[in-house]
């Protein structure tokens, strides 16, 4: 287990760092600024000797006058270098996040329906973007630490040249702290990647909390919801704190390390200006100095390291995001649509939603010819819904085919296919912005306005639209909540018109609307119908029975098939389901 984590985080750290070479000449300049940073800051330490023995014990104002010069200048040139360095970090790190989360985006648009049904969209947006934010804070302190890791490299290297003994002290010191130090920030990560979960699992709850929100309402749950909600968070207040108590520990250990460290140079240096005349006050002073700059910036360099640490789970969250393989791939010789005719055969079909899972579909042998209408029905969880998802390849087959005119769905070019095949589906969704918009959604570019108001006409949604008050360009809220469920259904009535699919698939679409928009958009649908092979999933019998083909659905297989007077006088179970329905009339 300890392996497969460091080998994630080390795949994660290589990611990240690929992302980062496509800036490569951006990195170097970046370096190149933080060298002259790091130089600048080791100076007072350098000229700390001159002070000490050719100004204040020779007594020379000209000497005096240099060294107080040469501070302003370095000085002045530290500052613009860290001016620049800060800019350019900062835009770079933004760049690479950019880059990122556009990958993150792509990607996700390019997984299958499966990947969205087993993961919570809270967790999905607390991913792309919390953890995705993160990686911008992580560039960051990359480059915020290397300054200081030149620093003290620079102070280091200038401290062997003082006394070879007082440096190996120093060094002494440092694999200790490191050792101690390894230990808490071990402990960090472990502590941060539950955090990160957590937040994850705290955003699906308000995801689903806020999308239930009728729900939670009629029921009158408000307050269970509040309870759960409050409980999450406490789980995440409480790893938040073991998180910050074991940070906590890390300066106390420093401070004491660098004390002790400070005194024993102290007097093992004084003790050798006493003695030994070839190391004067100078090196002391110039020594001490080195040491106190050097502190600081090690200070920053493991403080940042721990912070690093901390939200580098978010860097393995995201990466394991972007590993996610789509179960539906295109073949590399995919071909063109082209002008197939919409002959739709199902030959020995079979599709499980998971290995550990019984069959959804199992074995399911019919055919559509181009232009007929084929009825769906069944009790619910019999395999409906799943059988047409298969068509336009939003979930893989398991085994088995279905074939267009004779060529298998997955040997198409999956935007050919799902662009000659229309969806209207139970629960229209509607995209944030106008009417116009929405019935325009994925028709191609040469669609004019005309075209729009002809499908809203064919669909019946035209009457309605013009007597909003900005007609076509009514907002329709998010996700369509400013309009009624019968609107929804025409204006996706209409968008799917516009496209004029060859092949449709309607699923439930007039199940949860009242008589009158039933009858509004039954209509629409009829029309839509007309010269399409058609699949109608119907929950009411009703609109289905002048279906040319009816197939009865049952536990993922097919149970019975013909028109409805053929089934009716089969008496199995279709004729159950209509005498349940219209029974009593």
């Amino acid at each position: 287990m300890k392996k497969m984590k460091l080998k994630v985080q080390k795949t994660s750290l290589k990611k990240m760092f690929d992302y980062g070479m496509n800036y490569k000449y951006r990195f170097i300049f970046i370096v190149f600024l933080s060298l002259i940073v790091s130089l600048t800051k080791a100076l007072p330490a350098w000229l700390s000797k001159s002070l000490m023995d050719d100004v204040l014990i020779a007594k020379d104002m000209k000497m005096l006058i240099l060294v107080s010069g040469g501070l302003v200048i370095a000085t002045i040139i530290k500052g613009f270098s860290m001016y620049y360095k800060e800019v350019f970090s900062s835009y770079t790190t933004r760049l690479v996040v950019r880059d990122i989360q556009q990958d993150i985006y792509r990607h996700l648009h390019k997984l299958s329906h499966s990947y969205f049904d087993r993961t919570p969209q809270g967790e999905i947006m607390s991913r792309i973007s919390g953890d995705a934010s993160n990686l911008g804070k992580i560039g960051f302190m990359i480059f915020q630490i290397l300054p200081e890791f030149l620093t003290v490299t620079v102070l280091l290297i200038g401290l062997f040249k003082i006394d070879v003994i007082l440096a190996v002290m120093t060094l002494i010191m440092m694999p200790g702290m490191m050792m101690v130090l390894k230990k808490i920030l071990k402990k960090i990560k472990k502590t941060a990647r539950k955090r990160q979960d957590q937040r994850g699992e705290l955003n699906s709850l308000i995801q689903e909390s806020l999308s239930g929100i009728r729900v939670v309402k009629a029921f009158a749950t408000e307050q269970d919801e509040i309870e759960k909600y409050e409980e999450k968070n406490m789980e995440v207040l409480n790893t938040e704190y073991k998180n910050k108590k074991v940070e906590a520990r890390i300066s106390p250990i420093n401070e004491v390390a660098t004390t002790i460290l400070t005194v024993g140079v102290l007097l093992y240096g004084g003790n050798k200006v006493i003695v030994d005349a070839n190391f004067t006050a100078g090196d002391l002073v110039s020594f001490l100095t080195s040491l106190g700059l050097m502190f600081e910036p090690l200070k920053k360099m493991i403080k940042r390291g721990s912070d690093l640490v901390s939200i580098m789970p978010s860097a393995d969250r995201v990466m394991e995001l972007l590993d996610e393989i789509p179960e539906v791939v295109e073949k590399e010789d995919a071909i063109n649509y082209g002008n197939l005719s919409p002959k739709v055969r199902f030959k020995n079909l079979k599709f499980k939603y998971g290995k550990e899972l019984d069959y959804a579909i199992n074995n399911i042998n019919f055919e559509a010819k181009a232009g007929e209408i084929i009825a769906l029905v069944g009790r619910s969880g019999s395999g409906k819904t799943t059988l047409v998802n298969l068509i336009p390849r939003f979930y893989e087959i398991e085994d088995g085919s279905i074939t267009i005119d004779g060529v298998d769905i997955r040997d198409l070019k999956i935007k050919e296919l799902r662009d000659h095949i229309g969806l209207v589906p139970q629960e229209t969704f509607l995209f944030s912005g106008s009417i116009y918009s929405n019935i325009l959604y994925g028709a191609g570019r040469d669609v004019t306005k005309d075209d729009v108001i002809n499908a809203s006409k064919m669909a019946n949604a035209h009457n309605f639209i013009i007597e909003f008050e900005n007609g076509y360009d009514q907002e329709v809220g998010e996700r369509g909540t400013l309009m009624s469920g019968g609107q929804k259904q025409r204006i996706a009535i209409a968008r799917a018109l516009l496209k004029n699919p060859e092949i449709m698939i309607l699923d439930e679409a007039t199940s949860a609307l009242d008589t009158e928009s039933e009858r509004l958009v039954q209509d629409a649908l009829e029309k839509l119908m007309v010269g399409r092979t058609t699949f109608v999933i119907a929950h009411r019998l009703s609109t289905i029975i002048n279906a040319d083909k009816i197939i009865v659905m049952n536990k993922g297989k097919i149970a019975e098939s013909g028109s409805h007077q053929e089934l009716l006088s089969k008496g199995g179970i279709y004729k159950k389901l209509y005498e349940t329905q219209f029974g009593e009339e």
